[in-house]
């Protein structure tokens, strides 16, 4: 982050994951299946972008490249075209390369919730979080370019504060009203850490939305990191991402303001996408249901990668889902359909076979 010098080492990453999920019981898994991104064959042929279409351009006055990054955003987000006659050129690769991710993800016809859609899965699919960084506290100044847009868009490597600055840009590019937030994440362990995460316009509301988060990390057996794409923080209330069952985001400063940016709601993601599994939701609401989508896992011979699902059992109030073992018994009876899985249980060690999300968001990850 601009004004920050010690990195937030996030707690999803090998910290929590190591305690809340007991990942050195993990065993590698094979490549997984593809995001919500659309194929070669489904890009445009003529991809138009919206900044493009903007009638008048204005130039850098910016002598350095961070402030020149800073500006390229702010030429955006004021309804001008960057002119980058006295830009490093840097900034110009890095705005050539977010004009390429978005004319081969979004189409013309894209609506704004899709085009936001595609920027994050792009990000959290493609750009790895830089783990040396977050274990060399030292290293942490914002002239390291895991925290500019030229780590996230040209080396496709960054920590939070890269994240949330490249979805800036993405959705300047695209018109699309969007601010990067300067906060902190406190885990379960209690500790907080400094953290960056976006806040994006859609239809009129505010959302906030963590790239960084949903590129959930997972330790293997290995030591090695795989990364997950999911859903789990993205488009949600202040109230859900403040959530300090699963991990609490709290900005500090007033800039953005709070006021002026309020996320009064969350957007339910999961009830509205297809699982592509059968004609399943991603938003699961009985044991049936949840045992006929692992029976599909078990006939489809290791076809599946991942499964993102939100369990959402009439049976379950916010009361239940504060327990540790909330749906360990549903969960238990659908791993007993399939043969082979990532996890394992271990109620005495506190081992369970899923991640809790602020809605209540739970990702399985199925042994290819």
């Amino acid at each position: 982050m601009k004004h920050l010098r010690k990195l937030a080492i996030l707690a999803f990453a090998a910290l929590f994951a190591a305690t809340a999920l007991g990942c050195s019981l993990f065993r590698e898994k094979s490549e997984e299946i593809l995001p919500h991104l659309i194929s070669e064959e489904e890009r445009e042929s003529e991809p138009v972008r919206r900044a493009e279409l903007l009638t008048d351009a204005k130039g850098f006055s910016a002598k350095t490249t961070n402030e020149q990054f800073d500006e390229l955003v702010d030429i955006l987000y004021n309804g001008y075209r960057p002119d980058f006659g006295k830009a490093q050129p840097v900034v110009k690769q890095v705005y050539e390369k977010a004009m390429d991710i978005l004319n081969r993800y979004v189409k013309n016809d894209f609506s704004d919730y899709e085009r936001v859609h595609a920027m994050h899965d792009w990000l959290v699919y493609y750009v790895k979080y830089d783990f040396e960084l977050a274990e060399n506290p030292s290293a942490a100044d914002s002239n390291n370019r895991s925290f500019r847009l030229d780590g996230a868009l040209l080396y496709n490597k960054a920590v939070c504060d890269g994240y949330a600055k490249a979805f800036a840009l993405m959705c300047g590019i695209e018109q699309i009203p969007c601010i990067r937030v300067l906060g902190r994440f406190t885990g379960p362990n209690g500790i907080p850490e400094n953290h960056a995460w976006n806040k994006v316009q859609l239809n009129g509301k505010w959302y906030n939305l963590d790239s960084t988060m949903d590129a959930f990390h997972l330790e293997t057996s290995s030591g090695k990191y795989e990364r997950i794409l999911n859903h789990g923080y993205y488009l949600l209330s202040d109230a859900d991402i403040s959530d300090s069952l699963t991990g609490r985001h709290e900005q500090t400063g007033t800039v953005p303001s709070l006021v002026d940016y309020p996320c009064e709601e969350s957007y339910d993601f999961h009830s509205q996408e297809n699982l592509g599994i059968g004609s399943y939701k991603m938003t699961v609401t009985s044991q049936n249901e949840l045992n006929g989508i692992f029976e599909k896992v078990k006939d489809a011979n290791g076809k599946i990668g991942k499964l993102e699902l939100k369990l959402d059992f009439p049976e379950y109030d916010k009361v239940n889902l504060k327990r540790p073992d909330a749906y360990l018994m549903q969960i238990s009876a659908a791993y007993s359909k399939i043969k082979d899985c990532d996890y394992r249980f271990d109620s005495a060690s506190g081992i369970y076979p899923y991640y809790r999300y602020p809605q209540g968001v739970f990702v399985f990850l199925i042994y290819k």
